[in-house]
């Protein structure tokens, strides 16, 4: 009894085979109906461009642009700085912020500015 109960992982184990078999003998010439599964297709993929955002805002990597007196902070809509100017006259920040679109390869007549002005 005692040789029987040291390997009884191995008779468990022999049982679950046979049963396993079993099963298996019978189903061996089951008709299993066939069922047709619609595979989805994966979209092809395509090359596309990456989205162009310095057509609208060159100059975006740049900001926050700090003069003499003066911030350009942001784009508000495409092609459109805001600039606080912090007592200084707004003709010498607007000849200091064309001078910054030279340096940087844009059209001076392309951007609007609106200026923001603040109390020293």
């Amino acid at each position: 009894m005692t040789k029987i109960y040291k390997y009884r992982l191995i008779i468990i184990l022999l049982i679950m085979v046979g049963l396993m078999g079993a099963v298996r003998w019978s189903y061996r010439n089951y008709p299993w109906e066939k069922v047709e599964v619609e595979v989805p297709s994966a979209p092809l993929l395509t090359p596309t461009s990456a989205p162009t955002i310095d057509a609208d805002y060159p100059l975006w990597k740049l900001l926050p642009y700090q003069g003499i007196g003066f911030v350009v902070d942001r784009y508000v809509e495409p092609l459109t700085l805001t600039v606080t100017v912090k007592g200084v006259d707004k003709k010498i920040v607007e000849k200091e912020i064309v001078k910054w679109f030279k340096e940087n390869k844009v059209a001076t007549d392309s951007h609007k500015l609106i200026f923001n002005t603040q109390s020293p």
